[in-house]
């Protein structure tokens, strides 16, 4: 999770790696792009239909400079999902190395040693691209993902809307543990190499920036409380990323060369906001993140119009996981029938919840809607752990005692009256002990 390093199962930093320890990626011929372009009066964005439609040109017609990096396959601004097992390596096939620990781990643009996903239907209409792809196994050479990538990229202002979604399509249907999801992965210039946010425990409240220039990989892992990160230049201008949906991201800066900064050198900075997920056999991921081309104060200016409305956590499990994760059994896979119904496989059952933001004293109670059925009669523990944002990652819980067969159907818990339940809060967690 952010502020300390991501599973080494989850290292969406490790592409960066391989161009910094070997610059393999250079010596292999790209495509001859195929570019599809939807601008405004603010902004020009293209997709590469060689590239599977990731999007490798934004330019913000007021300053003119290329915002976005293809030194490789790897870079652009483009999906990326990662799932089991690991390694991945089908029908003896066997992935490279440096990238066996990413597992099954399907791009846009195209694998590591060049070959580019297919684009199998696109669409360029008055004010929205649509592409739909088979991707590339990254960690694999000329393997294509058993699953469909599609994009939408709408303009509104100087805001770029892209709609993402992954389509499965596994013959394997093993439940795997989640992993840690770009949404999506944003690769700039070597020109905007300042990573800048808002990480405070007062979020809209027009607090001091975060920022630093930070070599890597490895990346830093950060919380964005505003729900946005940026990559700018000296002058504060560049590309923000806004994601509603997590706070958990990581980013950095390749130096390379500090007299070669263009769309195809190494020099590069990078930011993703991350989700924990399970991926389904035969299931679906999408989520939209909008990115916004201009100065820093125009980017969270937006980024606070858009997050006006945002009130507590809340959570409604009638269809999805809504970005909660298990330890300790399985579930049937999304769609649900209107529930999440979870088996546990041990004596104990951890949900973990999304990473977000809220401050304790406005958010003291608990509210759980369920039923908890027990082999055992002797009852067990309900731990509700919550993560605190200061210090960093600390974690800390209160027990609550529950019986067999309980409804928790207007249950809440006092969290407001628990010592260190205090402060900004990014995650909580319920681990059902006794369960048999």
């Amino acid at each position: 999770m952010p502020l300390f390093p991501l599973p080494s199962y989850a290292v969406p930093w490790s592409r960066g790696a391989i161009v910094l320890a070997l610059t393999l990626s250079a010596a292999f011929a790209r495509p001859a792009p195929q570019m599809s372009w939807i601008e405004n009066e603010f902004v020009r964005v293209g997709v590469d239909l060689n590239l599977g439609g990731a999007i490798t040109s934004i330019v913000e017609k007021e300053d003119g400079r290329e915002l976005v990096n293809s030194y490789d396959l790897g870079r652009e601004i483009q999906m990326s999902f990662y799932g089991g097992p690991t390694p991945f390596e089908p029908d003896g096939k066997k992935a490279h190395p440096q990238w066996r620990n990413l597992g099954w781990n399907p791009i846009q643009s195209g694998d590591w040693s060049g070959n580019p996903s297919k684009v199998l239907e696109h669409r360029n209409g008055a004010d929205e691209l649509f592409t739909r792809s088979i991707p590339m196994q990254w960690p694999l050479e000329g393997v294509p993902g058993d699953c469909q990538f599609e994009s939408r990229i709408r303009l509104e202002g100087r805001a770029i809307i892209l709609r993402c979604k992954l389509i499965n399509q596994r013959k394997d249907q093993t439940f795997y543990p989640a992993k840690h999801q770009e949404l999506p992965a944003v690769y700039a210039n070597g020109a905007f190499s300042k990573v800048t946010t808002y990480s405070g425990d007062r979020p809209f409240t027009s607090g001091a920036l975060s920022e630093w220039i930070e070599p890597g990989p490895p990346w830093r892992n950060f919380h964005a409380t505003e729900h946005w990160a940026a990559l700018v230049d000296s002058q504060n201008r560049g590309l923000g990323v806004w994601q509603p949906d997590t706070t958990s991201w990581i980013g950095g800066t390749v130096v390379g060369n500090p007299a070669k900064q263009g769309p195809l050198d190494n020099a590069t900075a990078y930011v993703a906001p991350i989700t924990l997920e399970h991926l389904d056999p035969q299931g679906t991921l999408e989520y939209e993140t909008r990115l916004v081309a201009g100065t820093v104060p125009q980017i969270r200016a937006l980024v606070l119009q858009w997050e006006s409305e945002r009130g507590l956590p809340h959570s409604l499990m009638k269809h999805d996981r809504a970005g909660w994760s298990l330890r300790g059994g399985r579930d049937s896979g999304t769609p649900f029938p209107g529930m999440w119904k979870i088996e546990a496989s041990g004596g104990a059952l951890v949900l973990v919840g999304p990473t977000t933001f809220w401050r304790a004293e406005k958010g003291g109670r608990l509210r759980l809607r369920g039923r908890v059925r027990s082999g055992s009669q002797k009852g067990g523990r309900l731990q509700i752990v919550w993560k605190s944002l200061h210090p960093a990652g600390k974690e800390e819980g209160a027990p609550f005692e529950w019986h067999p067969h309980t409804e928790l159907g207007q249950t809440a818990f006092d969290l407001g009256s628990k010592p260190g339940y205090t402060g900004g809060m990014v995650q909580l967690t319920l681990r059902f002990e006794g369960l048999v």
